[in-house]
């Protein structure tokens, strides 16, 4: 079965970004078959056989941590739910516009209808926010620093998840085809 793995941060210290190289080490070690990387984003596609999603998540954190010495959020998904991800796109139209604009924060856990609401709230006029299986879509078309919606996502206001522009959701659906 083949899956995506998406780190939350690729930053290991202040000076040291994690090397595709060593996150290709890291995934052969833990014996997936065929990982491949996309550029210099910590995003992953690879082959395993028997493994559920959280016990894939845990094996990758634990291996992680061991190579580099930092726990780093690892999200899984099976090409399928990460293909019905990017099909479930709610912002089609700002895709066409604007696709640099929007993004998804892929959830480990779907993120609750409160703390979606708090999310919702605080989103500017400009902004369009979107719950969809769980994951947290966006458009903003400010740069995402100045978003007050970005701004409020944390492990502890929403959970354990990881953003990712429509650009980066697009390249890693091609990589699944390969």
């Amino acid at each position: 079965m083949r899956y995506v793995a998406l780190l939350y941060s690729i930053t290991l210290s202040r000076e040291r970004r994690l090397k595709m190289a060593d996150w290709l080490h890291v995934l052969e070690g833990v014996g997936v078959e065929r990982p491949r990387t996309l550029l210099s984003t910590g995003n992953a596609v690879f082959d395993a056989e028997g493994a559920g999603i959280r016990k894939l998540e845990r094996r990758l954190e634990d291996a992680f941590e061991q190579a580099f010495g930092r726990r780093i959020d690892t999200i899984v998904r099976t090409a399928a739910a990460f293909r019905k991800l990017a099909a479930a796109n709610p912002f089609p139209d700002e895709t066409a516009r604007d696709p640099g604009h929007v993004a998804v924060r892929m959830m480990r856990e779907p993120i609750g209808d409160a703390a979606f609401a708090a999310l919702a709230e605080r989103a500017s006029p400009r902004e369009k926010v979107a719950l969809v299986d769980g994951d947290l879509w966006i458009y903003t078309p400010e740069p995402p620093g100045k978003s007050r919606v970005v701004a409020m996502l944390s492990r502890e206001r929403s959970g354990v998840g990881t953003i990712r522009a429509w650009s980066t959701v697009r390249r890693i659906g091609e990589m699944l085809e390969d």
